[in-house]
């Protein structure tokens, strides 16, 4: 076995344990210690084809959007992630979770982020493996956009 064979099958394993153990790669990888409801939380949004988190002021209801979202799209390439509100400023707040508090933990994500974009306009991220995470206001006009779909409501 050549050692560009072992660094691919090293990667697809990893990639598969980290896809089956996202509560991990969020430890190992973004460099974040999350408490076990925000561990099952994570499970339970990659396992879920539909997941709702009806919860209290304070909780971390952005954070962890904002956390799911990431790795997300980090552990499956070309993701479009669509992240709908009531008003931008809302859906914008994730996006600036990440920019904010997660990239200046981890200097993996930075590795990864191509591209950011936060005016009131045009606000997205890009990362290098093609995936995007992109805000949109929850409206008629925004139902167009074929991607998943992260509803953030204050």
């Amino acid at each position: 076995m050549t050692r560009a064979e072992k660094i691919l099958n090293g990667a697809a394993y990893w990639g598969s344990y980290y896809r089956n153990n996202p509560e991990r790669f969020v430890n190992d990888y973004l460099h974040i210690k999350l408490r076990l409801f925000q561990k099952i939380l994570i499970v339970m949004m990659f396992w879920c084809t539909t997941f709702v988190l009806v919860a209290c002021r304070g909780i971390g209801k952005t954070y962890i959007s904002a956390i799911y979202t990431v790795t997300r799209a980090i552990l499956y390439p070309g993701t479009q992630i669509c992240i709908a509100s009531g008003t931008r400023g809302q859906a914008i707040n994730v996006l600036e979770k990440i920019t904010n508090q997660l990239m200046p933990n981890s200097p993996e994500l930075r590795a990864e982020i191509e591209d950011v974009k936060r005016n009131g306009t045009n606000a997205y991220i890009k990362f290098k493996n093609t995936s995007v995470i992109k805000v949109v206001t929850a409206s008629d006009n925004s139902r167009g956009n074929s991607s998943y779909k992260i509803a953030v409501y204050g």
